[in-house]
């Protein structure tokens, strides 16, 4: 059903779609025909001549109101409703703003888990056009951005290495990457950031934060925010981009498959050996193998080459 944003219930929906299809219908012959208590359709049938979408004759039929005709003025109406609200959105915008006891309203504390995730939701749903993070362990927030995730803006993510040693983060990264996100993984990351349009900044008031308290920190300030944006672009550049798909290399070589390339993504960001095993649920001796393997198909003769060759070949993304 798709009028609930016009404040059409899916039972009065139903009921509008079955009179259009007869255009003229009495409220017994309508409950007969979708199966419904005449006393519940009484109540839909009086809605939808509230509603303006079917009158009633002289005897015990209802008329239907052809579409364009009553939803087209449904429509208009809730358009010129929207932009009331939307006039009053920028009044009360502004009110807040003088009404803010920080400075200039610039900072603001989140020091109670309601207040937090709500803001979060918010910001990140209200996003127009991108969402920047930082994650770093340990993890304080019991909300995931991607139940939420905003069409209209993009989203990058960087990933300090100690994160991956989370067993929830190969799904989380590669469930990301599916819908589109683009994932890096820095060595050490300075604090953990959610940043939002360029607009907004969500951060915890510690770095080490193990819990909600003391809070979080909300920025709006422009210049405090333009300064954690330029953090972000700088540790983007030199973080090491995540890629969980198979990618074919240049001409006459075949392609990597997608162990091939999680491995490899794995190294890259800065695992040892050991550790990329243990993610891939493998030996650490399958892991060196295969290495060589690439180092073969490369042409390498060092793990650096290999590592160089990937990222100029478009397996790693540079």
């Amino acid at each position: 059903m798709m009028l609930n944003g016009l404040g059409i219930s899916d039972q009065e929906e139903a009921v509008y779609v079955e009179l259009l299809r007869r255009r003229r219908m009495t409220v017994s012959d309508l409950a007969e025909a979708l199966e419904v208590p005449v006393a519940a359709m009484t109540a839909a049938v009086a809605r939808l001549v509230e509603l303006g979408l079917a009158t009633r004759d002289d005897g015990e039929s209802h008329v239907v109101v052809p579409p364009d005709v009553g939803l087209g003025t449904l429509i208009a109406q809730r358009q010129a409703a929207l932009q009331q609200v939307q006039g009053r959105l920028t009044e009360l915008v502004e009110v807040y703003r003088k009404g803010a006891v920080s400075s200039a309203g610039e900072i603001e504390a989140l020091t109670t888990p309601e207040q937090l995730s709500t803001w979060l939701h918010n910001m990140e749903r209200g996003a127009r056009q991108e969402v920047l993070a930082f994650f770093r362990p340990p993890y304080v927030l019991g909300v995931n951005l991607d139940d939420s995730t905003n069409a209209l803006a993009t989203y990058r993510y960087v990933y300090e290495r100690a994160a991956l040693d989370d067993p929830r983060a190969p799904a989380e990264i590669a469930r990301f990457l599916k819908g589109g996100y683009e994932i890096r993984v820095a060595t050490e990351l300075p604090s953990k950031m959610i940043i939002v349009d360029r607009e907004s900044v969500l951060l915890p008031m510690l770095p080490d934060q193990t819990s909600v308290r003391p809070g979080f920190l909300l920025v709006r300030g422009q210049a405090l925010v333009h300064l954690l944006v330029a953090l972000f672009e700088r540790v983007w550049q030199v973080a090491t981009p995540l890629r969980l798909t198979a990618t074919s290399v240049t001409e006459g070589v075949s392609a990597w498959d997608d162990v091939d390339v999680t491995l490899l993504t794995y190294l890259l960001s800065g695992m040892p050996d050991k550790t990329v095993a243990s993610r891939l649920g493998t030996s650490e001796r399958t892991v060196q193998r295969r290495i060589r393997r690439l180092m073969e198909l490369a042409g390498a003769d060092s793990r650096m080459q290999l590592a160089w060759y990937a990222a100029r070949s478009g397996v790693i993304p540079s």
